[in-house]
């Protein structure tokens, strides 16, 4: 077998599980699984232009205020470059952020990086609302 086809599939897998982890993340509300995949100065960026962390994603699911009932991702593209990589995607979801209704399908965004041979990280995400009436270019 080839050497490159084995860690490349290597890589996706590691991809895929770190894309399974912060989906399940955020549905179990686990600080375990948190800190397994995101890094430490964690920042999200939301479909709202707020800005968050690490931490305050933590205490928005443990306070209820950030709460999913589904959360599922598709069409997922990975791009590797050295120590940092980029993933982007499709996000389908049903909930809330405090009595807003946030859910809808997004496209986001995932840097990730790691150091010397530690697991992949999220590093910064972003998310962008997708509406039915959507523009492409």
């Amino acid at each position: 077998m080839d050497q490159n086809a084995t860690l490349n599939g290597s890589i996706e897998q590691e991809f895929k599980d770190l894309d399974r982890g912060w989906v399940a993340a955020y549905l179990q509300g686990t600080t375990e699984l948190f800190d397994r995949v995101w890094a430490d100065g964690f920042i999200f960026t939301s479909p709202f232009g707020q800005f968050t962390n690490k931490e305050q994603e933590i205490a928005d699911i443990g306070s209820g205020d950030l709460a999913f009932e589904s959360l599922s991702t598709g069409d997922i593209t990975v791009k590797v470059y050295g120590n940092t990589a980029v993933m982007a995607g499709r996000l389908t979801m049903k909930g809330h952020y405090k009595a807003r209704d946030i859910s809808g399908q997004y496209s986001y965004t995932n840097v990730l990086g790691r150091q010397q041979q530690e697991s992949w990280r999220i590093v910064a995400s972003h998310a962008a609302h997708i509406s039915g009436n959507q523009f492409m270019y």
